[in-house]
């Protein structure tokens, strides 16, 4: 017997031997179910902002490593053609 099912009822304790009532389970609020529906619909919304914030900063990132490595370039590039240009003059 569940404890659901024997709620009400009025069963020997195990441990004392005495008669003891089971009390009945607590049955959320009409205003309980909202509450929780609302906070569970909060909850899935904000987990999708977070995927969509996340996925702008991967996006970002790998732009920027890009520029990183343009910037490298050019900057290996600038040395090449100065020691170019040292040996020339």
């Amino acid at each position: 017997m569940t404890s659901r099912s024997a709620a009400g009822m009025n069963l020997t304790c195990q441990r004392c031997g005495k008669l003891t009532p089971v009390p009945k389970p607590v049955e959320p609020t009409a205003d309980a179910t909202t509450k929780v529906h609302e906070i569970q619909r909060k909850l899935k919304e904000n987990e999708s902002q977070r995927t969509e914030v996340t996925g702008y900063i991967n996006q970002l990132s790998i732009q920027l490593h890009r520029w990183q490595l343009r910037l490298q370039t050019l900057n290996d590039r600038k040395q090449q053609l100065e020691t170019e240009l040292n040996t020339i003059a």
